[in-house]
C-alpha cells in the first residue's frame, strides 16, 4: 500500500508522541517500584515497633519510631495511587498516539470499533450499509476517537442523520476550531480511554504499553436511572429524624453501661428500635447501593472529561451552548461529581462483612449513606445525562477534528441552499492518500443526474460511494475527501449493495425494488432542499428488455420530481433515452486500459458514454477460455 509523503509524516510525528510518553510510562512503572517497596518497609518497621513498643522495654524509643513509619506508610500509600495513576495515564496517551499513527499510515483497519454494535436490532438504514459507514472497515472505524457510550452513540447519530444546514455550518465551525486544539483533542481521548475497565494499561510497560480493547464501553444506565429517579426515604422527616437521634442514644447508652452507671439490658430498648429502622430500610439501602457501585469507577472517571469541557475556551457556538448545558446548574459537575464520591465511599463499608452489620445497627450506617446520596440525587442526579450527553458530543465533533488534522488535502465543504453537488477532485476517505484517484464530479440542479458507465472493476460503485460520503461528511459538520465542494440540502437515498434474505423469503431481486421504493418515496416525504440518488446497476436481477424499461422509467420519475444524483451501468441499452430526458442527463464513464493479456484501470472519469465492455476479457484472465466478441 502506497503512504502519502504528508501521511507518513504525520504517522512519524504520531509515533513521537508515542514514544515519549512510553518512555514517561516506563520511569513512572520504575518508580512505582521504589515507592511499593517502601510501602513494605515502612509497614515492616510500624509493625517490628509497635511489638517492641508492647512486649520490650524500649517503648520510648520503638513507639515514636512506630507511630513516624505509620505515618510513612499512609503517606506511601497515597503516593503510590498518584504514581499508579500517573503511570496509566502516560500509556493511555502512548496509546492515542500508537492509534493516531496507525490512521495515518493505512492500518486503521486494525482499530477495535467498528460502531457496527451499535446499528445492531434497528432497521435498514437509507444508506449507511451501502456507504460503508458502519462495520468492518468502515468510516466510523476510520474516524472514531470516542470511547465513552455517548460519544460512540453521538458520533452514531451524527453520521445516520441529515441535519439542517444551519445545524451542519454550526458543527463544521466547532470542528475547525478543534482541529488545531491537538493536545485538548488527545488528552479528552486519553481521559475517555480510561472509561474501559478491559483495558489493561501499564503493567510490565517494557517498550510499549500492553493493552486489552473492548469495544464497548461501561453502561452507566442503572446508575442515571436511580440518579434521575425521585429520593424514597429523605421524603420521611421522622425517619430524618430517627437516622440522627437513635445513633447518639446507642452511643451514649453504651458508654453509660460501659462506665457502669447503667445495666447491660439498658442497651436492648435503642438496639431494637434501630434494629428495626435497618429492616425497614434494608431493602431501599440494598437497592440503592446496587445502582451507584455497579458502575461507580466508570461513572466517576467521567470527572475529568466534565473538568475538561468546563475549562474549555473554544470560540464556537455549539461547543459554548455545550459548556453553558453543563455549569447551568448550583454547581459545576466535576464538584457534583467529586460529592458523589464521598457518599459513596461511606457506601463501602457494606463490604466489611464484619464490621458493618454492628456498625449498620449502632449508627443506621446504611441509612445516612443512603440520605447523603439522595440529597446528591436531588441536587444534581437529573442534570447528570444531560453532561454525559454534551461530553459525547464533544467526542463525536473531536473525531471529525482527528480526521481533518490528519487528512490536511481535505476541504471544508461550502454548504450553499442554491448548490446541489459540484466537487473538484472528488476521492473516497476510506482509499489512502497515496492509491486515491480523485476526479470532478458536477451537478448543479436539480432534476439531473450522472449516467456512470464502465466496465468490470473500472470504479463506478467507488466513484458512487464517493458521492455519498461526501454529502455525509458535509452534513455531519466534517471536511470532505476533495480540494473544493459546493452542496445544497440533500437528503441522501442510496441503492448500492443489495443483499437478499433466504431467512425471510426475500430475493435479490425484490430487496432492489423495495430500496427503490424507498428511494422513490423518499421524493414525496422531503419537505426542503431535494432527494440525492445513488443507484448502482438498476434492477441488474432481471432481464435485459424489462430492466432497460424499469431503469428508465425510475430514473425519469426522479428527475420529474425533481431529484438528482447518479446511475451506474453495465447496460449500454440505459443510454439510449429519449431526448427530453438527454438534456437533464450528462454521461460519463470509467474504462480499463489492455496490452497483451494484462488489463489496467486509472479510473478516471471521462465525458460520454463507455464505448466497449471488458467481463470476456476477464473470464480468459482468469482461465475460463470464452471466445471474445470482436
Amino acid at each position: 500500500m502506497a503512504i502519502h509523503p504528508e501521511s507518513e509524516a504525520r504517522a512519524q510525528s504520531y509515533a513521537e508522541r508515542a514514544a515519549k510518553f512510553a518512555l514517561e510510562a516506563e520511569r513512572l512503572d520504575s518508580r512505582s517500584g521504589l515507592v511499593s517497596n517502601l510501602r513494605g518497609l515502612s509497614f515492616s518497621v510500624f509493625a517490628f515497633g509497635l511489638g517492641f513498643a508492647l512486649l520490650s522495654s524500649y517503648a520510648i524509643v520503638a513507639a515514636p519510631v512506630s507511630a513516624v513509619a505509620l505515618v510513612a506508610f499512609v503517606v506511601l500509600i497515597v503516593a503510590h495511587s498518584r504514581v499508579l495513576e500517573a503511570r496509566d495515564s502516560a500509556a493511555r496517551w502512548q496509546l492515542v498516539n500508537e492509534r493516531g499513527a496507525k490512521r495515518c499510515r493505512g492500518e486503521w483497519r486494525a482499530l477495535i470499533e467498528t460502531g457496527a454494535e451499535l446499528r445492531e436490532g434497528k432497521p435498514p438504514h437509507a444508506y449507511a450499509e451501502d456507504l460503508d459507514v458502519f462495520g468492518e472497515g468502515s468510516l466510523f472505524q476510520r474516524i472514531n476517537v470516542a470511547h465513552t457510550r455517548f460519544g460512540q452513540d453521538c458520533l452514531e447519530r451524527y453520521l445516520a442523520e441529515m441535519p439542517s444546514l444551519e445545524v451542519a455550518r454550526e458543527r463544521q465551525q466547532a470542528v475547525r476550531l478543534l482541529v488545531a486544539q491537538q493536545d485538548f483533542r488527545q488528552q479528552l481521548e486519553a481521559l475517555s480511554l480510561a472509561l474501559v475497565p478491559e483495558r489493561s494499561l501499564g503493567a510490565n510497560l517494557s517498550g510499549s504499553s500492553r493493552h486489552k480493547a473492548t469495544s464497548q464501553p461501561p453502561d452507566p444506565e442503572p446508575l442515571l436511572r436511580w440518579a434521575e429517579s425521585e429520593p424514597r426515604l429523605s421524603k420521611s422527616g421522622a425517619l430524618k429524624a430517627l437516622a440522627w437521634l437513635l445513633p447518639v442514644v446507642n452511643l451514649a447508652t453504651l458508654a453509660l453501661v460501659a462506665w457502669g452507671p447503667l445495666p447491660g439490658f439498658a442497651l436492648l430498648p435503642a438496639f431494637l428500635v434501630s434494629l428495626i429502622v435497618v429492616l425497614r430500610t434494608g431493602g431501599e439501602a440494598g437497592r440503592v447501593f446496587t445502582a451507584v457501585s455497579a458502575t461507580e469507577g466508570a461513572f466517576l472517571r467521567y470527572a475529568p472529561m466534565l473538568q475538561l469541557l468546563e475549562e474549555m475556551t473554544l470560540e464556537a457556538e455549539l461547543v459554548a451552548r455545550l459548556r453553558e448545558r453543563i455549569l447551568s446548574g448550583e454547581r459545576k459537575p466535576s464538584l457534583a461529581m467529586t460529592e458523589f464520591q464521598r457518599g459513596v465511599g461511606w457506601f463501602d463499608l457494606r463490604h466489611n462483612g464484619l464490621l458493618h452489620p454492628v456498625l449498620n445497627v449502632a449508627l443506621l450506617w446504611d441509612l445516612h449513606c443512603v440520605l447523603r446520596l439522595e440529597r446528591w440525587q436531588a441536587r444534581a442526579g437529573k442534570a447528570v445525562r444531560g453532561w454525559f450527553h454534551a461530553l459525547g458530543e464533544l467526542e463525536a465533533l473531536s473525531s471529525f477534528a482527528g480526521y481533518a488534522a490528519d487528512e490536511p488535502h481535505c476541504c471544508w465543504p461550502e454548504l450553499d441552499d442554491a448548490g446541489v453537488f459540484v466537487a473538484q477532485q472528488l476521492g473516497h476517505p476510506l482509499i489512502e492518500p497515496g492509491s486515491r484517484v480523485n476526479n470532478d464530479v458536477s451537478l448543479e440542479q436539480r432534476g439531473t443526474a450522472l449516467l456512470v458507465t464502465g466496465s468490470n472493476m473500472s470504479g463506478k460503485s467507488t466513484l458512487m460511494r464517493s458521492m455519498g460520503l461526501a454529502i455525509l461528511m458535509a452534513r455531519a459538520g466534517g471536511p470532505v475527501c476533495a480540494s473544493a465542494i459546493r452542496l445544497g440540502e440533500l437528503t441522501l437515498r442510496t441503492s448500492i449493495r443489495v443483499s437478499d434474505s433466504l431467512g425471510s423469503g426475500v430475493s435479490h431481486f425484490y430487496a432492489e425494488v423495495r430500496k427503490l421504493k424507498s428511494v422513490l418515496d423518499a421524493t414525496e416525504q422531503v419537505e426542503s432542499g431535494c432527494v440525492f440518488f445513488l443507484l448502482d446497476e438498476v434492477l441488474h436481477g432481471t432481464n435485459s428488455r424489462e430492466r432497460q424499461v424499469g431503469a428508465r422509467w425510475v430514473l425519469a420519475e426522479l428527475l420529474r420530481r425533481g431529484a438528482a444524483g447518479a446511475v451506474s451501468t453495465h447496460d449500454m441499452g440505459l443510454c439510449e433515452l429519449t431526448p427530453e430526458l438527454m438534456q437533464r442527463v450528462r454521461q460519463v464513464h470509467l474504462r480499463e486500459s489492455v496490452e497483451g493479456q494484462k488489463m489496467t484501470f486509472d479510473y478516471r472519469l471521462r465525458e460520454g458514454p463507455v464505448t466497449s465492455g471488458n467481463a470476456l476479457r476477464l473470464m480468459q484472465l482468469v482461465g475460463i477460455p470464452v471466445p471474445l466478441d470482436d
